[in-house]
């Protein structure tokens, strides 16, 4: 499947996904060990120089804090529908406590960075390869990072479900607060409009879509070919083609992260530790991250933005894959992640960097069931062609822009 316009042979991204995909990889299990293991020889095959870069990280985010602020949205919003079948003013205490909350969960990157900059007693590692351009890359050229995690988990719910539930309960309790606030003011200016028992019954559904996550536990069930064997496979081989063929003016960073899975640590860990060096000596900085890049079905989406209010990804990059695709004759779709399903690239957009990422959504994610037979091959070439094309496409307006 190697297409002679860009490079990429599906055929040799595939055989990472079985080697990566016959075992879980949990942080902190011995698959976890076992995927250092492979990307460590995948690395060194490649014959390019690569570093590992340990960090220290908590799972207490995964085990405790997110449950946590589901049990607490969860509470809150029941406490909100008592006050009101209760028919009292003091609505307006769980109702604004509410809000706060889910304004904290709806800006989720910055949440995962206060976690993961804290550090914790686990130890894990990212990888980190480098392909230099053709120029030698001069301080006036630039950097593009392709990114993908490494580490796997399986929930009780299919990520799917996951999600939806995020949304139906965080979405409708955003919706009920407001609400509830408004009922209140209404009730301090004595337009009293509270303690129907048909409405009550009504704002029960927010709590009951947030409780229901608190007993969505994680364990180490899935073999993660689709997450994220997948956009492991992508970035290997692209690293390999431009081993082969390197960009003209952009540096490669082929960075393999660790600890997605417990709350973004590997990829936060590496934006702290290396801003200000991507800012100062490798700008312009670009980023492409590759988490489930395909469905079963085929499908390619493109994460156009993330949290509430909306952070965009990157227009420029996002623009040349649309064009890319197009030529291709590739069907790419959008997909915007207000809560739910946290991806590594959306700390380094909430930071002001050029990133997106080729994201997708399938019921296997977080299952045994994904497994290497969910991985559509026709669909792993497609993927890795747009992002050698993009990557080809930005270096040559670049090289323009420079003429």
């Amino acid at each position: 499947m190697t297409d002679e316009r860009y490079g990429f042979d599906g055929d040799k991204a595939f055989k990472h996904i079985l080697k990566l995909a016959a075992y879980p990889r949990l942080a902190g299990t011995p698959g976890e060990q076992q995927a250092q293991a492979y990307l460590r020889g995948a690395y060194g095959n490649l014959g390019i120089s690569f570093k590992e870069e340990k960090f220290a990280y908590s799972d207490l985010p995964l085990k405790l804090y997110l449950l946590l602020a589901c049990f607490l949205v969860g509470v809150l919003s029941l406490l909100t529908s008592l006050a009101y079948l209760w028919g009292t003013r003091l609505i307006m205490l769980p109702a604004l406590a509410m809000l706060v909350t889910l304004y904290a969960g709806f800006r989720w990157s910055g949440i995962h960075i206060w976690f993961a900059s804290r550090g914790g007693a686990r130890e894990s590692q990212n990888f980190i390869g480098i392909i230099e351009s053709v120029s030698g890359n001069k301080r006036e050229e630039g950097t593009v990072m392709l990114s993908a995690h490494y580490d796997s988990k399986s929930q009780v719910y299919p990520v799917m479900v996951r999600a939806v539930l995020f949304i139906l309960g965080f979405g409708n309790a955003l919706m009920w607060g407001l609400v509830a606030f408004i009922l209140a003011i209404l009730a301090f200016a004595g337009k009293d409009l509270l303690g129907n028992r048909v409405g009550f019954y009504l704002t029960l559904l927010p709590a009951v879509f947030s409780l229901a996550l608190v007993f969505n536990f994680t364990g180490n069930r899935s073999p993660g070919a689709l997450d994220n064997a997948s956009g492991e496979a992508v970035i290997l081989e692209l690293a390999s083609a431009l081993k082969r063929d390197p960009l003209e003016k952009f540096d490669v960073l082929v960075a393999s992260f660790g600890c997605e899975e417990v709350g973004l640590c590997g990829s936060i860990n590496y934006l702290l530790t290396h801003e200000k060096e991507l800012r100062e000596k490798r700008s312009p900085f670009f980023m492409m991250n590759f988490d489930i890049p395909i469905t079963p079905s085929g499908k390619v989406h493109l994460n156009t933005g993330c949290e509430v209010p909306k952070r965009s990804t990157s227009p420029y990059l996002n623009h040349l894959a649309w064009e890319v695709a197009e030529e291709m004759g590739l069907n790419l779709h959008s997909l915007y992640l207000p809560t739910g399903a946290a991806v590594d690239h959306a700390p380094w957009v909430s930071r002001g960097f050029q990133a997106t990422g080729f994201v997708s959504m399938a019921a296997q994610v977080h299952s045994k069931r994904d497994s290497v037979d969910t991985v559509n091959r026709e669909a792993l070439s497609s993927v890795g062609e747009l992002a050698l094309g993009v990557l080809r496409r930005l270096d040559r307006e670049a090289s323009a822009d420079a003429s």
